[in-house]
This record gives structure tokens, sequence and C-alpha cells, in this order.
């Protein structure tokens, strides 16, 4: 029985070794041996995917800044009450979820979804369990909380969506 080698190329989009018989590219998805129409879909979706990619990472971006800012919110709302309440431990509570969300913002340059995904959860639980001690403050700020939710929430989808190209 006599072998016979098929012969191999190099994919055109990413030079990937492929079987010349092969009509798609194992690595990168390039019809290699398609039709103009597949090559030129192929093209759109990279171009789509790559604009898509470029969005994802202005949210992520958006939702890291929202981050200091509600680590900023704290701190300062801490230091008010502490001046004008004398209230040491609110100041100390404060501080430390303003800690909380500096750390959570520096890793989300790293670990954009798991990240951003605690810091909606946390906060979803600050306003929460204030709401538990004095019902009130659900009502107060609201439009502020509606937009860092809204921050956060496009931050961590778009970061899911980035995890998954």
């Amino acid at each position: 029985m006599e072998n016979i080698t098929i012969p191999r190329i190099l994919c055109s989009q990413c030079e990937t070794e492929i079987n010349s018989e092969t009509k798609f590219c194992t690595n990168c998805g390039y019809p290699e041996n398609g039709d103009e129409k597949e090559k030129a879909h192929f093209h759109a979706n990279k171009v789509m995917k790559k604009s898509q990619t470029k969005d994802d990472q202005k949210k992520i971006k958006s939702a890291r800044k929202t981050l200091y800012w509600i680590a900023g919110i704290f701190f300062v709302s801490g230091l008010f009450l502490f001046f004008v309440l004398k209230d040491i431990p609110t100041l100390i509570f404060s501080a430390i979820l303003a800690a909380i969300f500096l750390v959570l913002a520096y890793w989300s340059q790293h670990k954009p979804f798991a990240a951003l995904l605690s810091a909606l959860l946390l906060y979803i639980m600050v306003i929460a369990l204030n709401a538990i001690v004095e019902p009130m403050t659900i009502f107060k700020g609201i439009l502020v909380k509606v937009i860092i939710l809204s921050f956060l929430i496009k931050g961590v989808y778009s970061a899911s969506q980035n995890d998954k190209d």
C-alpha cells in the first residue's frame, strides 16, 4: 500500500499549516479554499469583532472609573459624617469600603469580569444594608445610584463578552 501525502500550505491569515484540501483554517477559521464571498464575510466579521472589542474596552474603562468615583464618594462621605457627627465607626467603615473599591478598580485592569462583578455585588449589598438600617436611604441619591449601577452593569456585560472572544 502506498502512502499518499497531502500537500500542506500556510493559511494566508495566521500562517498555520493546513491541509491543501481543507476549506477552512483550523486555527483562525479563514476560508483559505473558499470563494470570494466567504473570504469577504470572514474579513467583515473580523472588523466587526475588532470594533466590538474596542467598544467593550471603553465600557470596561468607564466602569473602572466608576469604581474610583465610588471609592471617593465613600471616603468623602465618611469624612463628612465624622466631622459633622463625630462618628468614628462610620469613618472606618467608609474608609474600608473606599479601599475595597480602589482594590477592585486596580484588579479590573487584569481580571475585568471578576472585579466588576464583585464591585457590582458589593455596591448592591451596601445599598441593601443601608436600606435595612434606614429605609429612606434607598431614595436618597437615587439618580447617582442608578447611574453608578448602569455603568457597572454595562462594564460587567462588556467584560463577559470580552472574555468570550
